[in-house]
């Protein structure tokens, strides 16, 4: 099997549900699938074979996953074919822009029995916005926990300590480029149903150097981070943002695959004990025993308790679909866009 890296290209958020869709194929791209149709049409799984089948041959491959339910896919991307399917629907819906020479659309809705769907009209109506309630109150906790971590950042007097990147900085070329680098912004983690979920061991865990910030909220981190991101595209090299779920204008960790380096930053949302590299203390640690980081945390987890009400609201949903879909007539064209994928 190829090497697979996994990502999230959106989360729910303290701004609510946060899309870096635009991320998963660069110009690069020669093909995009944007598939479209309701939940429980078979989106996840129709992506899932595809990446299973193309990995089989061989393929490196980019697997985005979904932060309503980390196990399933809102996208797999090949990128040294220049190929992705991608799930356009809402709440990251994507139309075409280079419609015929670029992307194609795949309609799940042939599959469905329309008639069948629009004598459960009401219901699937009903179930929608039991769900739409659910996520509503999610982003209200998150809003909530957003705000007082901002609080505890802002009560803090930072002067930046930028000396402690001179071994960071000193990993990159010197010599100027003529044409200035890439950068890349995408999730590693996001919050779920299922709590905090991140990938971001398994997208470091080959990479020679790792660089660990450490300590509390609003040190200097994200200040940090940028000019590391910085220096990378002024070296022209291709490096990978990868933001914070919670307040997605934030940056979390920075990696220049080229240079075999991450930098990350610990939080207690995201602790890296089992990450090798050295630690860069930016400042003291949040103790649970802080009223404000209780707070925070107890937020977090209505927030989940939330979005995993919305996830059992959305699997009702998704049932009235599912029983009205021709998964056989739905597999033989599957095949046939593999088949055309692999041309």
């Amino acid at each position: 099997m190829a090497k697979t890296r996994h990502f999230f290209a959106g989360s729910n958020s303290g701004k609510g549900f946060y899309s870096l869709f635009d991320n998963i194929m660069g110009p690069e791209a020669k093909r995009i699938y944007l598939l479209k149709g309701g939940p429980g049409t078979g989106k996840s799984s129709f992506m899932r074979f595809i990446a299973d089948a193309v990995g089989e041959l061989g393929h490196e491959q980019e697997r985005f996953f979904c932060s309503s339910d980390p196990q399933a896919l809102d996208a797999v991307a090949f990128p040294a074919l220049g190929i992705a399917l991608v799930d356009a629907t809402a709440p990251h819906q994507i139309e075409p822009t280079l419609p015929g020479c670029r992307d194609h659309i795949i309609s799940l809705g042939t599959f469905w029995d329309k008639e069948q769907l629009e004598q459960k009209r009401e219901e699937i109506l009903a179930a929608g916005r039991v769900k739409q309630h659910h996520f509503s109150t999610a982003f209200r906790y998150f809003t909530a926990a957003l705000c007082v971590e901002q609080n505890r950042a802002l009560a803090k007097d930072v002067e930046v300590d930028y000396h402690k990147l001179e071994p960071i900085m000193a990993l990159f070329p010197q010599e100027k480029t003529d044409a200035p680098g890439s950068i890349r912004h995408l999730f590693a983690s996001a919050l779920t149903p299922d709590g905090y979920v991140s990938h971001i061991q398994g997208l470091v865990e080959d990479l020679p150097q790792c660089f660990i910030l450490q300590g509390g909220f609003g040190l200097g981190q994200g200040e940090m981070l940028a000019m590391v991101a910085d220096a990378g595209q002024r070296a022209g090299l291709a490096v990978e943002a990868f933001h914070y779920p919670l307040n997605p204008e934030q940056i979390l960790h920075i990696v220049v695959p080229e240079l075999g380096l991450a930098v990350l930053t610990e939080l207690p949302l995201e602790p890296l004990d089992s990450v090798k590299g050295p630690r860069l203390v930016c400042g003291p640690l949040e103790t649970s025993s802080d009223l404000d980081y209780q707070l925070w945390e107890k937020l977090l987890q209505q927030g989940f308790s939330s979005l995993l009400a919305a996830k059992t609201s959305h699997i009702a949903v998704e049932q009235y679909y599912t029983n009205s879909m021709d998964f056989v007539a739905l597999n033989e064209y599957r095949d046939e866009i593999l088949a055309e994928l692999l041309l």
